[in-house]
């Protein structure tokens, strides 16, 4: 366009086949690429231009930033029809190199001669802690040079680099570490036979993009290899999310992100819902893949047969669905409140003690649905699990924004039965009865 400053390449063809598998592709797709990369980049650029405190660091963002709307529109041109298959034929690597981050330079003196088990320790504390304590250092670029060779390669699904400060250079401006975290999953393993070591973490947070894009936590599994001198040679790292889902949370405004909860554990919180909890928050219901839910299922399950002391001072406040779990004939939520299930909606239930409210989202916070009433326990004495509770709908409005000025009433009544079989700090576990038993699984954000 007429913005010299962004250097996005939009590019026409006659035909509209994809150039890689020969498919045939969805115009609209075109249009909507071309339209999204345009507007995008010009949004960017005018973003990122205002900022002039950090001159290095926001000219590299751009950089970043302009090349994932590469990325994303790549990914729109995909075939629709069947999008895993299209995803399959296009490397990703090739829209997201690392951005321009300098010529490689020495990143300072070498530790040699470490055995593999005193490698492993010092790994297992950057990871999480960071070389000098500033976060985990793939969120923080706190990383130890000391270790890695300065040639190092170090490869994931969208990026390979032989270069340790330009790869640390990018670490350090793609995550906000005040807002991020990484989790060590399992001790370190050594392999002595091929002088390797691999790293399970948990990771996710707020990338440092205009739009403050939240990734929800995946799991990466890091295999370090070792020189005949002791140092990091490379670095692969795969995860348990694709790279096009990545590129797609890169791209969803924090607005629009699964809600995720701040609290801290609880020192009682039983080990199995500290599981569960890290396992689901910051997710969507939809976003599981079939391991996980297998995984979520079993957590409910040991956490429901457990009969937790219901503790009923805890329900105040705002919970957002971040798993349903069908019931035994495959019945979801009840419906007859009309509730969206659109994927990039947010569900949420607001309680008090003689109150409930559930919000919908229709268009993000945008748009919701609103629908409210009384809520009653069947037996206030009692604090055993299972716990029967009756909410006897009162009112709807449809709204917009936050507050209560700009919403129209809607003629909504009826009754709500389920069970709360889980309540703790932090996590809700109920059971809908009217809808065929299905549970829903909840994070306290408010």
């Amino acid at each position: 366009g007429n913005n010299p400053s962004c250097s996005c390449t939009i590019t026409c063809k006659s035909t509209i086949r994809n150039p890689r598998s020969g498919r045939i592709m969805n115009p609209l797709s075109l249009i909507l690429s071309a339209s999204f990369a345009a507007a995008t980049c010009t949004a960017l650029s005018a973003k990122l231009a205002s900022n002039n405190s950090l001159q290095t660091h926001s000219s590299r963002r751009s950089w970043l930033a302009k090349s994932l709307v590469s990325a994303a529109s790549a990914t729109l041109l995909l075939d629709v029809s069947n999008p895993a298959a299209a995803v399959a034929d296009v490397d990703l690597r090739e829209f997201t190199a690392l951005a321009p981050l300098g010529t490689p330079t020495s990143t300072g003196s070498k530790l040699t001669g470490l055995s593999l088990s005193q490698m492993a320790s010092r790994l297992s504390h950057d990871l999480v802690e960071g070389s000098t304590g500033e976060g985990g250092y793939f969120i923080s670029g706190d990383i130890s040079t000391q270790l890695f060779r300065d040639d190092c390669k170090f490869v994931d699904p969208t990026n390979s680099v032989s270069s340790l400060s330009r790869y640390q250079n990018a670490l350090k401006i793609l995550f906000d570490p005040e807002q991020s975290y990484v989790q060590l999953l399992e001790p370190l393993q050594i392999d002595e036979s091929k002088n390797q070591i691999t790293a399970i973490i948990r990771s996710g947070g707020i990338l440092r993009l205009p739009w403050n894009p939240r990734i929800s936590s995946y799991d990466s599994t890091i295999i370090y290899t070792i020189d005949d001198n002791g140092l990091i040679e490379s670095q692969e790292q795969g995860w348990s999310i694709s790279s096009a889902e990545a590129l797609k949370e890169t791209f969803t405004p924090s607005s629009l992100s699964a809600p995720y909860s701040n609290l801290p554990i609880p020192k009682t919180e039983p080990v199995e819902v500290t599981e569960l909890f890290d396992l689901i928050n910051g997710h969507k219901p939809q976003s599981f893949s079939q391991d996980q839910r297998f995984q979520i299922a079993s957590l409910i399950d040991r956490i429901v047969d457990a009969r937790y002391e219901w503790r009923k001072e805890d329900l105040d406040g705002k919970w957002a669905l971040a798993y349903l779990q069908p019931g035994p004939d495959g019945g979801g939520i009840d419906r007859r409140i009309p509730f969206p299930d659109l994927p990039f909606n947010n569900n949420y239930q607001i309680f008090s003690k003689k109150s409930l409210t559930n919000v919908g989202e229709l268009l993000g916070p945008l748009l919701e649905v609103r629908v409210g009433g009384s809520l009653q326990e069947e037996d206030e004495s009692s604090y055993s699990t299972p716990k029967r509770f009756r909410a006897n709908i009162e009112k709807g409005a449809l709204c917009v924004g936050d507050g209560d000025e700009k919403c129209i009433p809607l003629p909504i009544k009826g009754e709500g039965i389920f069970d709360g079989v889980y309540l703790g700090e932090r996590l809700r576990i109920g059971q809908n009865i009217n809808g065929g038993g299905a549970r829903v699984v909840q994070v306290k954000v408010a």
